[in-house]
């Protein structure tokens, strides 16, 4: 640490020493860094806005100059570092603690060195370069949190990375273009200054860098984005009794598809001990304290999730950058999540270590909240593995199928999971695995439905539904024959129950030849399209009566 930065760390307000201080070196290190370099921009930005009211005010120091000879050069030298230090103060005041708070720095600028126009670092340019300088390490953050998951899609990356290296490095060729002409025709307009010339070289430098630093890490790609797969949880015999509930009041507050989300959430809280297994007794839906039963914190705990997850802008189950920051934002509070967004544009493990800091500070605590959350839940919110259809007559009939029938890619998801267990799942209802979720070998007609619903993202559908489940579940809605659509589900009967009486399968679409296909997994059939009249199957099966859809389908 150089004489500099030990004076910024002096001149910042206690509550930035005390946040700066609750920081390990190495995020000090980085934080330094970072101010100094939204130090250095904000500088060349007011150079430019200054410069020819600098050129009126050198016509009057004329004299002055002739008076004071190499003295006056000196003083120059002399400011350009107490500029770059007050700068730097203020971008930390930011960094640490946000610009709600940061704001003040705007006001408590001193007004000395008149000579030239006073330094003010706008809140456009700190949060630009904020997020700038916070998109290296928040693409590493995430992309250690994925490793795993990304090892197992190996090859299938490989590609993707490589066409995201030579993206990256056209999109760094063209910026380093764009970045000479601009330095050159700035260099120009200020060659006769020998000291804006030795300070704009080190700008050059460091934003080649810095570039240069973007361009790799950036390439890494979809650590940063929703990853391809789906996500289920892993969690104790406890906390999977409360899947229906979970259920139903995710349902209710319209977050139907985040069930496994809420699951590992338990499993982190409270393992599912009850009565308050999603820790709710400070949620602001807590009306009627204390927490009195598991069903109430479910409650109060499904709707203030669904809360954070809108106000993180979660695209869906899989989308794991909205997640986290919907994640951190029910432990800290969904403050949290404004401050994010507004300061560094997501969650990222250092800003949540910024924000508890920052809360301790501000309130006097000790600690505040659980900086780890995010990936203490993840840790039981697991990419479900890799599936692919094998069976060779399936995949025929599977083409066929998109060609000659529109539906939404869900439900082509939906379908092709199912069939991926075509020629390695057998049939059986007394040996059927409820919880079939990783490689099963014995499901029966609705375990099989639900197994391909859920895998394919679809968590609202349990592992372990039965016929009465796809009859009664409220988020299905009936519909004729007329408008099946792949991605339906049908049955033998309305009102037959589960068992023999009854069957269920998923309506793939029709063939070329006009033949209509279901997938469904039975004890034995005689219009198996693909080769077994055992198992899971593509099947001209023509004895289903009553059809049903998902609900959020007719929205597509």
């Amino acid at each position: 640490m150089d004489q500099l930065d030990r004076e910024v760390i002096e001149s910042l307000s206690e509550p930035a020493k005390r946040v700066f201080g609750s920081l390990d070196y190495r995020s000090r290190q980085r934080m330094l860094k970072k101010a100094r370099a939204m130090a250095k921009e904000e500088k060349t930005r007011n150079q430019k806005k200054s410069r020819v009211k600098k050129k009126g005010i050198e016509k009057q120091n004329k004299a002055k100059r002739k008076k004071k000879g190499s003295s006056f050069k000196n003083e120059r030298v002399l400011f350009s570092i107490y500029e770059t230090k007050e700068l730097m103060v203020q971008s930390m005041q930011l960094l640490l603690l946000g610009s709600s708070v940061g704001d003040n720095a705007y006001e408590e600028k001193e007004s000395a060195h008149t000579d030239d126009t006073q330094v003010a670092l706008s809140r456009e340019i700190v949060q630009k370069s904020s997020r700038v300088a916070m998109g290296g390490m928040r693409t590493l953050v995430q992309r250690n949190r994925h490793k795993k998951a990304q090892r197992r899609a190996a090859g299938k990356s490989t590609q993707k990375s490589a066409q995201a290296v030579q993206t990256g490095a056209k999109a760094g060729t063209q910026a380093a273009k764009t970045l000479v002409k601009t330095m050159q025709s700035i260099v120009r307009s200020v060659a006769a200054n020998p000291v804006v010339w030795i300070v704009l070289l080190v700008i050059i430098l460091l934003a080649v860098i810095v570039g240069a630093i973007g361009t790799i890490v950036g390439s890494g790609g979809a650590a940063n984005e929703s990853q391809d797969g789906t996500y289920q949880a892993q969690v104790s015999e406890k906390t999977e009794s409360y899947r229906e509930m979970v259920s139903e009041y995710c349902e209710k507050y319209g977050i139907d598809d985040y069930v496994d989300l809420c699951l590992a959430m338990i499993e982190q809280e409270s393992g599912g001990n009850p009565p308050d297994v999603m820790q709710t007794a400070q949620s602001y839906y807590n009306v009627n304290p204390p927490i009195d039963s598991a069903e109430e914190s479910i409650d109060c705990g499904t709707h203030e999730l669904s809360d954070c997850l809108t106000k993180a802008k979660c695209k869906d189950p899989n989308d794991i950058n909205g997640i986290s920051l919907a994640l951190q934002g029910y432990n800290f509070g969904n403050g949290y999540i404004d401050w994010a967004l507004k300061n560094y544009g997501c969650y990222t493990k250092e800003n949540a270590q910024i924000f508890s800091a920052k809360m301790c500070a501000e309130l006097g605590y000790a600690s505040y909240g659980d900086m780890e959350y995010v990936p203490h839940v993840l840790r039981y919110y697991v990419m479900n593995e890799e599936t692919s259809v094998s069976n060779e007559s399936a995949k025929t009939i599977l083409e066929e199928l998109k060609k000659n029938n529109t539906a939404p890619a869900e439900a082509w998801d939906v379908i092709e999971k199912g069939a991926s267990l075509i020629g390695s799942v057998q049939y059986s209802m007394e040996k059927r695995q409820a919880d079939g979720r990783d490689k099963p070998e014995f499901l029966d007609c609705s375990s099989f439905s639900a197994w391909a619903f859920h895998k394919a993202g679809v968590t609202s559908v349990p592992y372990g539904s039965t016929t009465a489940t796809f009859i009664g579940s409220k988020k299905f809605h009936d519909i004729s024959a007329d408008q099946l659509q792949p991605g339906d589900i049908g049955l033998k009967s309305r009102t037959g129950e589960t068992g023999g009486a009854n069957h269920v399968g998923i309506y793939c679409g029709k063939l070329k030849d006009g033949r209509v296909v279901w997938l469904h997994c039975t004890s034995s059939s005689g219009s198996s399209l693909t080769g077994n009249t055992e198992g899971a199957m593509f099947g001209g099966y023509t004895n289903f009566t009553y059809f049903r859809r998902l609900k959020k389908w007719d929205k597509k």
